[in-house]
């Protein structure tokens, strides 16, 4: 804190010291060229008041000590001028500058000076009121020593000085000392920005307005001299009015800053050159000529501020034109892809070539809160982000930056007091930026950043509204393309449902058409099959009944004939309907104790080639709980094979199989699910009753072996139930024991 202190002193000491010396300097060269009059004291043009109160306006140290010291050795510097007339005469000087500088100060004034408000308030305030303070102080000084008569003169002529000086000097300097020193990187940047300014056509009009000028100045003093007699009459008025079309010419075409260099070159050529000419009284000639400069400087002022003004609102409409063009292109080209990486790719191309920066990219964040570079746009010779990550979640350091507002606006690096964003800027060579936040769903999506890394840069409020404009287009296309996905994503699963629907039409079809083979093969057996040893055991017995005899005695060949058809009979029937429509006997159970875990794992390491066959993820539970219990072994592996073999001959391969063993109070129950196609709910209750049919391929094999209905049997014959499940997709089959 310190050191900082000392350099302020420092530089306002140096200021201070630069205005004295200037101030000084100025009132010698003004007073040395000037004819005075030894009553008013006054000069045709006074420049140190209008350079001081430009100092002031300028520069933040406290400058008016220099004004004070300056007027104070410029009053010493006269003969006739002692301590106390310095001092009061410097006081004067020094009010009326800091007077000028704080009404301007209330009214608004900026230092830019490209409003009319501006100027007349330069006009008004500047060279109007603060010079009233000044010629009343100098009129009251002087009072003692002048004569009452020429008090007037003298106090219009002291506020003459100072008006004229503030309206021809305070412009130029305010003006070209808002511009911005840049220090060029190579001379041959420097070249090239230079050879617009000295070759160009404005320039070049400008050369021949300095031309003319020194014309103008060349005839004055012909005139003067009397060299030149044909400037006379009409002439001689039309040269001296001169001046007022080169500061209109200047207004017109050379723009703000020239045409205020222009005013002061017209300025001090018209005062050198009308002295020159002047005849009569001189002070009657010295207030002519302050009052035509006065007069010639605020109508320029006008004038060029009046330009200005219109080619403000001409490059704002340009701007607000080429933005809209701008916007709309860039909309339409957003639009014409519902995909989000395109979206962000072109966003970001188009914003660095708009506004001609050194990077544009995208950044968007994850679930988890880190950030991912997703589209970028770089200038060549800077670092590329694309594709980087951020080493850890930052969405709460970015959230925070865009709480109050979704613009982030930084002209200079340099300044920036965030340490998260020090730090990035130095890795990525970040000297200015903007970051536009992107919203989806009341949510931070991403961050649309632009950078300038090769000097910091003053973002203009169109450029920012652009980008704020364009980040509401991006908002948007980002959402449809995100709903553009999702509908992508159902379509396609829809595809898949109706192609999985297909195929398991295309296998009812298949199962329909096996349906139609069995009934056709049943109907061709009852018909054929089984007619023909019916028929021929008939034959035999009825040749035996016309026999007379009531005692018929069979010979062995006719015994074994119908032994044979009877057993040819039995043989078919059995084979028809002994896998499907043969009701056990009652089962002789040989009860012994078995352990569930066992009888699992031994079932399923005989199936075990079936289920690789089938492509079957099988989970097993079984809960430590359980205990042995009474039951038959081979019996319930029976159940235990026809159900699992069930669930794969039933479904596609690729199935999930569970088996699940749990202990119910006095219950042992165990349920084998799948994920198949299921069991229509009115089938369920069909599923345990007697199957009948027989498969045209093999005449032992038409159905499901034991089938469910055995399975019944089974169960019911260790005092236990089953059943099946049918909602929901899958099915779920079950059975309890007791475990008493």
């Amino acid at each position: 804190m310190a050191k900082l202190n000392l350099s302020q002193v420092g530089h306002s000491l140096f200021a201070i010291a630069i205005i004295a010396i200037v101030y000084y300097l100025s009132a010698r060269f003004a007073l040395s060229i000037t004819l005075l009059n030894h009553c008013a004291l006054a000069s045709v043009l006074y420049p140190p008041i209008g350079i001081s109160l430009a100092a002031i306006l300028l520069i933040e140290h406290p400058v008016w000590l220099g004004v004070f010291s300056g007027a104070v050795m410029s009053g010493r510097s006269l003969d006739q001028v002692n301590w106390l007339t310095a001092f009061l005469a410097a006081t004067s000087n020094t009010l009326e500058v800091i007077v000028a500088s704080q009404l301007l100060k209330q009214v608004e004034f900026s230092r830019l000076l490209r409003r009319v408000r501006d100027v007349l308030a330069l006009i008004g305030c500047g060279a109007v009121l603060a010079p009233t303070l000044n010629a009343t102080i100098t009129t009251l000084t002087s009072a003692a020593i002048s004569q009452p008569t020429e008090l007037m003169n003298h106090w219009f002529a002291s506020w003459l000085d100072s008006s004229v000086s503030i309206l021809v000097f305070t412009p130029a300097i305010v003006v070209w000392g808002n511009q911005e020193l840049r220090v060029p990187h190579s001379f041959r940047n420097s070249l090239k920005k230079l050879q617009p300014v000295l070759v160009g056509q404005r320039t070049i009009e400008f050369y021949i307005w300095l031309g003319l000028m020194g014309v103008w100045n060349g005839l004055m003093l012909t005139t003067s001299t009397g060299t030149a007699p044909i400037v006379q009459g009409a002439a001689l008025l039309l040269l001296k009015y001169s001046p007022f079309l080169f500061v209109v010419w200047a207004a017109l075409r050379f723009g703000q800053q020239r045409t205020m260099l222009c005013l002061l070159i017209t300025s001090l050529s018209s005062i050198w050159g009308l002295t020159q000419i002047q005849q009569g009284n001189f002070q009657s000639s010295l207030f002519q000529i302050q009052i035509a400069i006065a007069i010639m400087a605020i109508i320029t002022l006008v004038l060029v501020v009046t330009i200005a003004e219109r080619k403000t609102v001409e490059a704002q409409l340009r701007r607000r034109i080429e933005q809209d063009q701008f916007l709309a292109e860039s909309t339409l080209r957003i639009r014409q892809s519902l995909d989000v990486k395109q979206v962000l790719n072109t966003t970001v191309a188009e914003v660095r070539a708009y506004l001609n920066a050194d990077r544009a990219h995208i950044a968007v964040f994850d679930e988890q809160g880190f950030t991912d570079v997703v589209a970028e746009s770089v200038a060549p010779g800077w670092n590329p982000m694309l594709g980087t990550r951020s080493p850890r979640p930052i969405l709460a350091d970015i959230a925070v930056l865009f709480e109050q507002q979704s613009v982030r606006v930084n002209p200079n690096s340099d300044m920036t007091q965030n340490e998260f964003l020090k730090l990035y800027y130095a890795m990525y060579q970040v000297k200015a930026s903007i970051g536009i936040a992107i919203w989806q769903e009341g949510q931070l999506y991403g961050v649309l950043n632009v950078h300038q890394c090769v000097a910091p840069r003053n973002w203009q409020d169109f450029e920012i509204e652009l980008l704020t404009r364009l980040a509401t287009q991006v908002e948007l296309a980002i959402q449809q393309g995100r709903l553009y996905e999702k509908v992508q994503g159902f379509a396609s699963g829809l595809e898949s449902q109706v192609q999985e629907r297909t195929a398991q039409l295309q296998q009812k079809m298949i199962e329909l058409e096996t349906l139609n083979q069995v009934k056709d093969t049943l109907v061709h057996a009852v018909s054929h099959d089984l007619r023909t040893p019916v028929l021929g055991m008939l034959m035999v017995l009825k040749r035996l009944q016309t026999k007379a005899e009531e005692t018929i005695s069979l010979s062995k060949s006719v015994l074994d004939r119908m032994v044979e058809s009877g057993d040819r009979q039995l043989s078919l029937i059995s084979s028809l309907l002994e896998n499907y429509s043969q009701e056990p006997h009652k089962l002789s159970l040989n009860y012994q104790r078995v352990s569930i875990v066992e009888l699992v794992d031994q079932t399923l390491h005989r199936l075990e080639p079936l289920l690789h066959q089938n492509q079957i993820r099988l989970e097993k539970q079984i809960a430590p709980d359980v205990p042995q219990f009474l039951a038959d072994s081979i019996q319930l592996q029976r159940v235990l094979e026809h159900l699992i073999t069930n669930a794969m001959n039933h479904n596609l391969p690729g199935i999930n199989l569970a088996i699940q063993v749990e202990k119910a109070e006095n219950e042992m129950k165990c349920t084998i699910s799948d994920n198949g196609i299921g069991i229509p709910p009115d089938q369920c209750n069909l599923l345990f009753d007697k199957p009948f049919l027989r498969g045209s391929q093999n005449h032992h094999r038409t159905g499901l072996g034991l089938g469910l209905f055995l399975c019944k049997q089974v169960i019911t014959a260790h005092q236990g139930r089953i059943g099946v499940n049918c909602e929901g997709k899958g099915a779920n089959f079950w059975f309890t024991l007791p475990l008493g």
